[in-house]
């Protein structure tokens, strides 16, 4: 499977919009890596992990084919995840369309988009799949596996994916917050080959836990992941989702999670699972 970051940063992204403070001054003074958009993911040429408002560019910065997608897995319904007027240019008169894309997500996400996107799943050809935490899926070639996060508390379950294909597997941990034990558990055993953990609060809140991770927080899930041999030892593990709130620009969290064997998301960062 070929990971592609299309995103980096939170909901605000990084400069965050309007914002004068020193680290969003200071990211737009380097440029570079330090410049992040709202957190998305393209696997392969055929698949994406949530679409939300940079959805349009990213997609053209990264050389990914929206004609070519067949399915969008949505971790959960929050704006930056999720932007459902863009899926309305799929109606007649605005695109044509090559054939259908399915959607999956949990019940907020479908309520969502069909609330917001202006018309019926039929006019803009998508397919709707409710998902469940721990119950696995096929699709096309992949296998789906929801993962319940610690995330948006009673209002909704948001989930983590674990994708498979061809012998290889992929966990991609957005806004992941500390797991419940549910989740570590469907998890034991697994030998997954690579994973992308969430690090929103970055170094200025290193041990945060309920709903995102700080930087040492983020090592301690990926340490108990080995533990339970859900991921391998040797696997590529790649920490993403960052605010500004959290400091620490692209260059800091390197020179900190690197000699920790973690790589740092930027936006465009590519690898071979």
């Amino acid at each position: 499977m070929q990971l592609t970051l299309l995103g980096s940063a939170a909901a605000e992204a990084w400069p965050a919009i309007f914002c004068c403070c020193e680290v969003c001054v200071e990211a737009r003074r380097r440029g570079g890596r330090n410049l992040r958009r709202r957190t998305a993911y393209a696997v392969n040429h055929d698949t994406l992990v949530d679409f939300g408002p940079d959805s349009h560019w990213q997609c053209h910065e990264f050389a990914v084919d929206l004609t070519a997608v067949q399915r969008i897995l949505f971790t959960h319904s929050h704006s930056d995840h999720l932007t459902p007027p863009e899926l309305y240019w799929r109606h007649r008169g605005f695109s044509q369309v090559a054939g259908p894309l399915a959607i999956y997500g949990n019940q907020q996400v479908l309520d969502r988009i069909a609330g917001e996107s202006g018309a019926n799943w039929e006019a803009l050809s998508l397919q709707p799949h409710l998902l469940h935490a721990g119950e696995a899926v096929a699709s096309g070639d992949y296998e789906v596996l929801p993962v319940e996060a610690n995330h948006a508390g009673a209002e909704e379950q948001a989930l983590n994916y674990v994708l498979r294909q061809g012998g290889r597997g992929l966990l991609i941990g957005n806004d992941t917050g500390w797991w419940p034990e549910a989740s570590w558990d469907l998890l034991r055993g697994a030998q997954l080959d690579a994973a992308v953990i969430e690090c929103t609060y970055g170094l200025g809140y290193p041990d945060r836990r309920n709903g995102h991770l700080g930087a040492a927080a983020a090592l301690e899930f990926r340490d108990r992941l080995v533990a339970l041999g859900a991921l391998q030892a040797t696997a590529q593990v790649v920490v993403n989702h960052f605010t500004h709130n959290g400091a620490g620009l692209y260059e800091e969290l390197v020179a900190w999670f690197e000699p920790r064997g973690a790589v740092v998301g930027y936006d465009g960062l590519s690898l071979l699972v």
